[in-house]
């Protein structure tokens, strides 16, 4: 009994004696699990209280933001980090100043101040996305390499230009559709004998023939419309940049680089423009200047001269050759119209490079003439290709016959010399794009008396009078 108790004294004292020791060193014992979910608000109780900063603080802390900005700018880095942390202790709310502090850190290469500065910074403006890419290319910079300390060198983040503008490529990708064909061309307009693919639409029996009306998709020219009223910067066009408050002498004129860049005195560096609008360029320039304690500086950018918007128009038309769209997309009768089409011009097609797609359109089919003609198009207009169909049985001259479009059933008999005698039926056949005959009969007393439509024939069809 005496031995038990003096067991259960020593375990006692040694729980008593592990907890002083964690309470001392402040750590936990095992013996306290609880204590492990506090960890949770630590980061936010040593956070400090942040102080309100009086009028005054914060005009002090605007001048010296501009000190440090210049000594940025002059590549004096270490003078520049030492105002700029004055300045955040002056007005801890400056966004602005806290990613120039990180900046300096950057270009330092002291990647955890740098990073420590710029996350603030994302903290006070979670949409500056140029401290997006430096935060993660500082902490990229802060992982272990083979576990040791040295930094992992990685290709420098993508600026924020060109990560709109792959962003805004994708997007396109994703989102455009793809362009409303103008009908299966293959199966309307190919020379009587040629093939027909298998995966083309089997036509509307001639009963109930609409001359292949297509509905148009109203979500699609929605879509493709909004192409028509924006224009996106490209290679060699020429920007006019006015600043409000430059009293430099130079020209306000600035041609894009083949790579898509824009170099100005007034930038620190080249800045991405290719893919953008003018509106997204003149709000780029402003943060930069606005960064560099140029405030209230009013930017006006617009394109003075358009280049990099390019198609070719070629054919059957009196001005050929290279034009120069001002928008991402117009009409193809508005090409064609400027282009001036001669007389015997009756179809056009459109050579789409960049998805190697090709539109076939008749002129006068108006629908199919709002299709959208898109930079590097080729749009070539071609005379009207001769197609034919087949007038059989009791008629006068049966035969070969030239087809043309709005062809109905007993024009096509009349071109055939007429009916001989008085037969009772006409036999419409037609392939139905598998290489199989479909055939319909029709009456003609009723086509006569208005009971039934005259309908309409294409190229191809296999007509036969019958008593």
């Amino acid at each position: 009994m005496l031995k038990s108790l003096t067991v259960a004294a020593v375990f006692v004292l040694s729980f008593a004696c592990a907890d002083l020791v964690c309470a001392q060193t402040g750590g936990t014992s095992k013996s306290q699990p609880l204590a492990l979910t506090n960890h949770s608000n630590d980061a936010a109780a040593s956070r400090p209280v942040e102080k309100v900063v009086t009028p005054e603080a914060r005009a002090a802390a605007k001048k010296l933001y501009k000190e440090g900005v210049k000594y940025g700018l002059a590549g004096l880095f270490p003078q520049a980090a030492a105002t700029l942390e004055k300045v955040v202790a002056l007005d801890p709310q400056f966004a602005d100043a806290y990613f120039a502090l990180g900046h300096a850190y950057f270009d330092m290469k002291r990647w955890a101040d740098a990073a420590k500065n710029l996350d603030r910074a994302l903290e006070l403006n979670p949409k500056d996305v140029e401290a997006q890419d430096r935060l993660s290319f500082a902490r990229t910079m802060l992982q272990p390499y083979g576990g040791g300390t040295k930094p992992i060198f990685v290709r420098p983040a993508r600026t924020v230009e060109q990560k709109s503008v792959q962003l805004r490529t994708a997007e396109q990708k994703s989102v455009e559709p793809k362009p409303v064909e103008p009908k299966q061309v293959a199966s309307t307009q190919q020379p009587v004998g040629s093939p027909v693919s298998v995966a083309t639409k089997a036509p509307t029996p001639p009963s109930v023939d609409k001359e292949e009306e297509d509905v148009p998709d109203t979500k699609t020219n929605i879509d493709q419309t909004a192409l028509t009223r924006i224009y996106r910067i490209g290679a060699n066009d020429v920007l006019d940049i006015r600043v409000s408050d430059s009293t430099s002498s130079q020209s306000t004129l600035f041609t894009v680089t083949p790579t898509g860049f824009l170099e100005h005195p007034l930038l620190g560096e080249p800045m991405q423009v290719g893919g953008l609008t003018v509106e997204e360029v003149t709000t780029r320039i402003e943060s930069d200047l606005k960064r560099r304690a140029l405030d209230n500086t009013k930017v006006t950018v617009g394109v003075r001269d358009y280049a990099s918007h390019a198609i070719l128009v070629s054919g059957l038309v009196k001005d050929p050759g290279t034009k120069i769209l001002r928008r991402e997309a117009i009409p193809l009768y508005v090409v064609v119209a400027d282009a001036q089409p001669l007389p015997e011009a009756a179809r056009v097609t459109v050579m789409r490079n960049e998805s190697n797609q090709l539109f076939e359109i008749e002129l006068t089919q108006a629908s199919d003439m709002n299709l959208l003609v898109r930079p590097g198009d080729v749009v070539t207009l071609h005379a009207n290709a001769t197609q034919f169909l087949y007038v059989g049985g009791e008629v006068k001259f049966p035969g070969e016959k030239t087809y043309r479009r709005g062809l109905t059933l007993t024009q096509a008999i009349i071109a055939a010399g007429g009916l001989v005698e008085k037969p009772k039926e006409a036999r419409l056949g037609r392939d139905d794009g598998r290489g199989f005959l479909i055939v319909t009969k029709f009456k003609l007393k009723d086509i006569e008396s208005g009971k039934v439509p005259d309908p309409l024939v294409r190229p191809g069809d296999r007509i036969t009078v019958v008593k």
